[in-house]
């Protein structure tokens, strides 16, 4: 009764939002159970049933876009607790369309056998996903941040008690995600990576949610959120270990350079516009992308 209040709003009577919500969090349980120990694809590969498999990303976007028939989302950010915020919601659909689309772009590049054409368009399209998402999101900032001095995960809200040094651990590992994450989009080569990194963006609103209806503290918020962000890095390895190349430890290694170069000031701009023509220009020549 209680809880069914809170979770049921008037905005979303028939729920469409929820159980959206619902269906994603199943797909996420079954993929990365798939991605762990199974296919390493998802499904989304040459194994398994790759239409159906594809189909089923496209709840993942419409939750994203969903997310708008909320009008009661404050424009500022609430003081001292981690909710979602107008500014914070059209980031997520951002980047969360961002790896729906991407994941998309490689499994079909599959379907298309891989042909030549199909993967330059598929990397083509991946690189200018990355690019328009960044901008994007600043466009976005520029018309909804209220609060200069605010980030979307810098300024994010801590429990009592929590020493800054804690705080700063918590915060460089959320910016050094984001750098992943943005090159598991780029990558075009296992069509599940950018899948995996969508939970942690999608899984993020819904804690959000449970910490504004009083189900989950601040706490509760960043562990879950952390963990989010772990388990892709597993996938990472798995997919190491069952092509037998150096990717995922590539990536690992350049996200750590950007993220180095990021916090010294460097532009956004100026660090993924060389990444994505990089990508474009080394085309499939380091990339195991017919292992999926």
């Amino acid at each position: 009764g209680r809880l069914r209040k809170k979770l049921f709003t008037k905005e979303d009577p028939i729920g469409v939002h929820k159980y959206l919500g619902l269906f994603c969090l199943l797909n996420f349980i079954g993929r990365y159970a798939q991605m762990y120990f199974f296919d390493p694809a998802a499904g989304l590969g040459t194994r398994g049933h790759p239409w159906f498999s594809m189909a089923c990303l496209l709840p993942h976007a419409l939750l994203s876009l969903t997310s708008l028939i909320f009008h009661t989302v404050p424009k500022e950010r609430v003081v001292g607790k981690p909710m979602i915020w107008q500014e914070y919601r059209v980031h997520n659909i951002i980047f969360g369309v961002r790896s729906v689309v991407t994941a998309l772009a490689a499994a079909l590049a599959i379907r298309f056998n891989n042909a030549p054409v199909a993967r330059n368009l598929a990397i083509t399209f991946s690189g200018a996903c990355v690019l328009l998402a960044n901008y994007g999101a600043d466009k976005a900032t520029e018309k909804l941040r209220a609060v200069e001095v605010e980030s979307t995960t810098a300024t994010m809200p801590y429990w009592d008690g929590c020493s800054i040094e804690t705080q700063k651990k918590f915060k460089d590992f959320y910016a050094y995600c984001q750098f992943m994450a943005t090159l598991a989009c780029l990558s075009c080569g296992n069509p599940a990576w950018p899948l995996a990194v969508l939970l942690a963006i999608q899984l993020a609103s819904l804690l959000m949610t449970l910490v504004r209806k009083g189900l989950l503290s601040a706490r509760g918020y960043h562990y879950g959120y952390t963990a989010s962000l772990v388990v892709p890095y597993f996938v990472g390895l798995r997919s190491m270990l069952f092509t037998q190349t150096y990717e995922f430890p590539f990536m690992l290694a350049l996200a750590y350079g950007m993220y180095q170069l990021r916090r010294r000031g460097v532009s956004k701009y100026a660090l993924w516009i060389p990444v994505v023509l990089g990508r474009l220009l080394v085309g499939d020549k380091f990339i195991s992308y017919s292992a999926w």
